[in-house]
């Protein structure tokens, strides 16, 4: 019956401490963690199992007596027994014993060191029977009196009979993979605002690397947060310094800020990511000295469809790693059918392909709930790994498979590092074990191969992305053209074109909303108009031209504190200008004579507008000013014409007294011819 309620007291799961209400009114003791134990025993009679436990809560009054109770269940075959008993559904009983402890609790520190001998074969009420080699859960219930207050569930494995230590097996390699990301530190004034909680995770993160010295970490870390770090406080930079020291630390690829490289691949917006990626791998070479980041693994936390494979694959990153939460929802929860020891085919559009590694699955969710327990439940969550890590390679062993191009990928659900304690108890857990170890997820994606099913390649096919809600892309581009284009304005050395650029690299990051993406572009177009809104422009409202070829002369004001570099564009239907645009620089505070030739093509009064550009592209710097210009003679032209009219009377004049002068001959010839003395010679 005693064996039975500890059995029901263990529903509560490895990490829980469950208290029960005595029958008496004082506050029940309860084991509050497990502190250590021996991750296996000797296949030798009498050899001790070892276990360090806490104890508190006990009422200073109670006089109650103290036992733990120490069972003992049937070896386990499957990684689905060890989860059972995790979760409290143990197997059959093999054995308990019973430990008064009155005299062993340390009573100021509660804590409780037992060593319980083994017996093989034979029954004693003092020794744990473990008759057969394997993995036995093992539980450790505290009663007081006749009542049981709490209960934790181990492992402990039996070795082979007269086997003192694990002899070697097949050797199992484990990369342990996380995700160092953030909020957008930089704020749309310009700042860096690194939180509190963001801090509070790269402490947490630091902590670790600095305790796990020699274990190799494959992050892949927000190259935005380094750039915040290193332009926050000095307390910030102190916390950056610490990441810069680890030796542990091994790098992942990462874009600059979260962008979904499905989203750009359907929006036709490839190069965004292209973008990302290369300035996120600028920052991490520059903000890790001596550090080389892996080109060659992608670390997915989201959904990955055919676009975002096929895009990944194309720049270089080979292998997608698929945490948890990816695999719940890639390819219709893409674990189901995947063997998470190996590699993976994913089909893409046109029949591309490119492997995937798998997180495994059921150690992430071990893992993430371990990271929530105090320091006792994460130790005891760091023996159910092992027990899993074990069971794991006899399954495979026990199909007559090797252990070669296998291996297993340890992260949380959502890829953030586990907490210290755990990742601290995890490692000296595995140390027990000769056969297996840590490596970089490099070195283990190296060494890994894809899964074989009926003499051909594991493959799975992904989804394209049917729907999408796509940002304002024209938005962005036209931010980034204004950016570009008035940063060209500005002489070098200026600090303000860094500063818009930063802008227009963390605006793509898919955790901004569009209000706060509004609030980034508006805080630096107000810095670019008032940089166009310090050009004052001739306040003349008309030019006289004097002649046909003449020039326009225009008076540029910079208030601005700094020398600005403009294009002066003029138009004008009655104007022939320059072909091509003058760019000159104002200098600060003084005002420079622009001069611009130009050819009229007409008499008269007519419009001219100007405006002002930045040097490179089309980007307007101000609003248009509108003048207008008259030409009141154009004096070659005029010449012409009076010279031609001036022939033309002269030709007139000409051919009229060249007609008098005959009419006149005429008449003459005609009076001598009618005269008297005529007739009377004739």
């Amino acid at each position: 019956m005693k064996t039975r309620l500890l059995d029901a007291l263990g529903a509560l799961g490895i990490a829980t401490v469950l208290p029960v209400q005595a029958t008496y009114a004082a506050t029940p003791e309860i084991i509050s963690s497990l502190i250590s134990q021996d991750q296996y025993v000797a296949g030798v009679e009498n050899s001790l199992i070892h276990f360090s436990v806490a104890l508190s809560g006990r009422d200073p009054a109670s006089t109650a007596s103290t036992k733990l109770v120490i069972t003992s269940y049937k070896p386990m075959h499957t990684r689905q027994e060890v989860r059972d008993a995790s979760s409290g559904k143990l197997p059959s009983t093999v054995d308990t014993v019973i430990i008064d402890v009155s005299n062993l609790r340390d009573a100021a520190t509660g804590r409780v060191d037992v060593a319980i001998p083994i017996e093989i074969g034979v029954r004693t009420k003092d020794a744990l029977q473990m008759s057969a080699t394997g993995v036995y859960p093992v539980s450790i219930g505290l009663q007081e009196d006749k009542s049981v207050t709490s209960q934790i569930v181990t492992f402990v494995e039996r070795l082979a009979q007269d086997v003192t230590s694990p002899l070697p097996s097949e050797n199992l390699q484990i990369a342990l993979v996380g995700t160092l990301n953030s909020p957008v530190s930089l704020q749309p004034d310009g700042t860096t605002l690194v939180s509190d909680e963001t801090r509070s995770i790269v402490t947490e993160t630091a902590l670790t690397l600095e305790a796990l010295p020699n274990t190799p970490i494959s992050l892949s870390v927000r190259p935005e947060l380094v750039d915040a770090l290193n332009k926050s406080s000095d307390e910030d930079i102190a916390l950056l310094t610490r990441l810069q020291a680890s030796t542990s630390l091994q790098l992942l690829p990462s874009t600059y800020v979260d962008v979904q490289p499905d989203e750009l691949f359907a929006q036709q917006r490839t190069d965004i990511f292209t973008t990302q990626l290369r300035l996120g791998e600028d920052v991490l070479t520059t903000g890790f000295p001596g550090k080389a980041v892996n080109r060659d693994a992608w670390v997915q936390t989201s959904t990955l469809l055919s676009g975002g494979a096929l895009l990944l694959r194309d720049l270089g990153l080979r292998t997608a790693v698929l945490l948890a939460n990816s695999q719940k929802t890639t390819a219709n929860g893409v674990s189901v059918f995947v063997e998470p020891t190996r590699l993976v085919q994913l089909t893409l559009s046109n029949s591309d392909r490119m492997t995937a590694a798998l997180a495994d699955f059921n150690l992430s969710e071990a893992l993430t709930r371990g990271s929530n327990e105090p320091t006792g439940g994460a130790y005891l969550v760091a023996q159910q790994i092992l027990a899993e890590l074990k069971i794991a390679r006899s399954e495979i062993v026990d199909r007559d498979e090797t252990m070669n191009g296998r291996g297993v990928i340890l992260a949380t659900d959502s890829g953030e590092l586990p907490s210290q304690a755990l990742m601290t108890a995890l490692v000296s857990t595995v140390a027990s074990q000769p056969d297996m170890g840590f490596v970089a997820l490099g070195e283990l994606l190296g060494s890994m191969t894809v899964s074989v099913m009926d003499g051909l390649p594991v493959s799975i096919e992904l989804g394209a992305l049917a729907d999408f809600s796509p940002t304002n892309n024209s938005m962005l581009n036209d931010f980034a053209s204004r950016v570009n284009g008035f940063s060209t304005m500005l002489p070098d050395g200026d600090e303000r074109p860094a500063q818009w650029r930063q802008v227009v690299n963390v605006l793509p990051a898919s955790n901004l909303t569009p209000i706060q993406t509004k609030a980034y572009i508006d805080a630096v177009d107000a810095q670019l108009a008032a940089i166009g809104g310090s050009i004052v422009t001739p306040t003349t409202t008309a030019f006289t031209l004097g002649g046909r070829d003449s020039s326009i002369r225009l008076s540029l004001r910079n208030d601005n504190e700094t020398d600005l570099l403009v294009r002066v564009h003029l138009t004008s239907s009655k104007l022939t200008l320059p072909k091509d645009d003058q760019v000159v620089t104002l200098p600060a505070g003084t005002t420079t004579l622009v001069e611009i030739p130009v050819t009229a093509k007409s008499n008269g009064r007519f419009p001219v507008t100007l405006q002002l550009f930045t040097p490179l592209g089309d980007i307007a710097v101000g609003s248009p000013a509108k003048f207008s210009a008259r030409v009141n003679a154009l004096a070659g032209l005029g010449q012409l014409f009076t010279g031609i009219a001036l022939l033309l009377l002269l030709s007139w004049w000409i051919h009229h007294l060249r007609r008098e002068h005959q009419r006149r001959q005429s008449e003459n010839d005609d009076s001598a011819d009618r005269h008297p003395s005529g007739e009377r010679s004739a």
